[in-house]
């Protein structure tokens, strides 16, 4: 996957509203439906002024959303409606000031199922990200995801 520059488009007020949500798919994604929300995703972002990424695994979406807080916001009433997903979970919403992932309108990976290392703090599936009930453990489970996707992606950039 290649990573896709942004327009660096600012926000309307300088804020900037960071949103992570995960969903479960409504039905098995194959490669053209990923390839199609991608496609749609990133011509709207680019208007929009969003970016971010999508992670898709086992069935289960989790994405990271940035910008405008209107469209943020805006975008979300569209996934919820959306029907190729259910159990929309708004996991972390916050103000921010500078983006996360500036360099992708919609960046977007396919971690490979993994089997449980037994090693406390390696984080193997999505399963603390999208059940758990304590914020502390979502929001380190949220920021771990965007940290891996950076690191992944930048070594394919370099």
């Amino acid at each position: 996957m290649t990573a896709v520059v942004s327009t660096d488009r600012p926000s309307e007020t300088g804020d900037l509203k960071y949103l992570v949500y995960s969903s479960v798919a409504t039905r098995p994604m194959s490669h053209t439906d990923l390839e199609s929300i991608l496609f749609t995703a990133r011509r709207h972002n680019l208007q929009a002024g969003i970016t971010g990424a999508l992670l898709y695994r086992s069935n289960c979406f989790i994405q990271f959303l940035e910008g405008p807080p209107s469209e943020i916001d805006s975008l979300m009433e569209s996934i919820c409606a959306d029907d190729r997903h259910a159990r929309v979970r708004v996991l972390v919403v916050e103000r921010a000031v500078e983006r996360s992932f500036a360099d992708w309108r919609m960046g977007f990976g396919a971690p490979a199922d993994t089997r449980p290392t037994g090693v406390e703090g390696v984080r193997d599936s999505f399963d603390d990200l999208t059940s758990s009930s304590d914020d502390a453990v979502v929001r380190q489970a949220a920021e771990d995801f965007s940290i891996w996707f950076k690191v992944k992606e930048g070594s394919r950039l370099s």
